[in-house]
This record gives C-alpha cells, structure tokens and sequence, in this order.
C-alpha cells in the first residue's frame, strides 16, 4: 500500500513538473512575443485557462495602446497641418508690415522715432524668421524632405548670404571673414536647402558670437566641407544642439530653436552630415556635402 501511495505521489510530480516547465516556457514565448519589435498580439500553445485568460487580457491592452498610437499620430497630423496653414497665412500680411516699416523708416526725418520704428522692424523681422521656421518645420514633419539635387556653386551661396545679411552684420557690429570668395566650388545639393542652411547658420553665428564670423569651404576627398566659426563665451552643448527646440540660453528667449534642427534635416536630405564642436572657445559647424 505505501508503495502504491509513493508511485501516486511520486507520479502527481512528475506531472506537476512537467506542466510547470511547460508553462515556464509559455511565459517566455509571450516574453519573446512582446519584445520583439512593433508590440503583436500574443498566442499561447497551451490549453490553460488560467494562462489564456492573461494571455487575452494582455491582448486587450495591446489593441488598446495601439488604438492610441493611431489616434494620436492622427491628432498629431492635423495639429501639424493646421500650424502650416496658420504660419502660412501670416507670412503675407508679415511681409507686407515689414515693406511699411522700411519705408517708414527711410521716410522718417525725426531720429528718436526712426530708431524706434527701427527697432519694431527687427522686431517683425524676428517673427518672420519664427514664423518661417514653424512653417518649414510642420511641412517637413507631414511630408518629409525631397531634395531636387543638382550641382551648385556653393561658394556663390554663401557670398550671396552674406551680402544678404549685411544690414544685420552692420547693426550687431560683426564682420564676416571669407577667404575663399573668389572661388567656385561646386556640390550636389537642393539649392533652396543649402541657402537655408547657409542662412540659419548665420543666424545662429549672429545670435551667439562674441566677435566676427567666419565661413571656410575647403575639399576632402569626395566631399565638400563648409564651415562657419565664431568665438564664444559660454559652453555649447555640441551633443544636442541640433535637437528640435534645443536654445542654448533658454532665461534670454534667444529663439524657437528649430534653425539648426531645420539644418540637420536638409543636410541629411541632400546626403550629407553636419557636426558642431568647440576648441578653445570658438565655436565650429561643419557641413559636408558631396562634392560635384
């Protein structure tokens, strides 16, 4: 008789081992399962109430989370699309306050009020410049980058944006060095993406510099390497400066910090890289492009 009982026991487990390694293995299926790139529905092999029942309940979750990713990216969308129709529709009557403070300004006799319609003008200027980059930033975001690359004369953009910029140069008393002007040097690139980078290099150059700027264009090997330099004072954070809303001053509200965000996006669009770092203490972006 104790011999029969010892058989049942040892018998029970036995029994009980092998459905626990069997459900051991299960739960690392359903582990495998979630772990494995985009989250799926998990499926069990065992017929296990107990397991089944979380198995469906992990389910629900999962069609949960992702209903919600799918409203989200759809909320997401509109809101991106009405910020591009919003900065759209101000940049013409922006545009039109900028051509009546000129005029104002050059029309002016009295001093004291030119220097303050001058000061409204770089003011609105200002909020142009937001307002451009908002707009270039909600399209790129709903309809990706798509550079119509051809060959262009890289060292001609960069003298036309800086005689372009030559007003803001005079006012914040900074001087432009380019040796290199007489050059042509010619790179595959969407020109409207490169005078964008060129100008928002710029205007981060003016906004941060401690002195003049810098533009150096030079050839390594099959790429074209552009750089603009200017000294600092304060510390750069060369790791995410070209993250999407990064300032570097966030207490002086020196900008939205999507100008050199924008500039990552078409550099990368027309295949190329761009870099930032520091050497004792002047400030250094590089962009490379492949050279035509």
């Amino acid at each position: 008789m104790e011999y029969i009982v010892i058989l049942i026991l040892f018998a029970a487990v036995l029994l009980f081992a092998a459905k626990y390694n069997v459900l051991k293995r299960q739960l690392k299926s359903i582990a495998r399962q979630l772990g494995v790139g985009q989250p799926r529905l998990v499926t069990v092999a065992l017929a296990d109430d107990d397991l089944e029942a979380v198995a469906l309940q992990i389910n629900r979750l999962l069609e949960q989370i992702q209903q919600t990713m799918i409203d989200s990216n759809a909320s997401s969308a509109v809101l991106k699309a009405s910020i591009a129709d919003i900065s759209h529709d101000m940049k013409t009557p922006l545009t039109s306050v900028i051509g009546y403070l000129q005029l104002a300004v050059s029309e002016c006799e009295d001093e004291k009020i030119r220097e303050i319609i001058a000061i409204c003008l770089e003011r609105t200027r200002y909020c142009n410049t937001l307002i451009n980059d908002f707009f270039e930033l909600s399209v790129i975001e709903l309809q990706g980058c798509a550079p119509k690359l051809e060959r262009v004369d890289a060292a001609g953009i960069i003298c036309e944006q800086i005689l372009a910029s030559a007003p803001v140069f005079e006012g914040k008393n900074i001087e432009p060095h380019f040796d290199d002007s007489d050059k042509t040097v010619t790179v595959f690139a969407d020109r409207n993406m490169l005078n964008r980078v060129i100008q928002n290099l710029i205007s981060n150059g003016v906004k941060y510099t401690s002195g003049d700027l810098s533009f150096c264009i030079c050839r390594e090997n099959d790429r074209i390497v552009i750089t603009v330099s200017n000294p600092v004072n304060d510390d750069v954070d060369v790791e995410h400066i070209f993250d999407r809303f990064y300032t570097r001053d966030k207490s002086r509200g020196s900008g939205s910090g999507i100008g050199l965000y924008l500039c990552r996006q078409f550099v990368d669009a027309m295949g190329g890289s761009i870099c930032a770092e520091v050497i004792e203490k002047i400030f250094f972006i590089k962009v490379k492009l492949r050279a035509a």
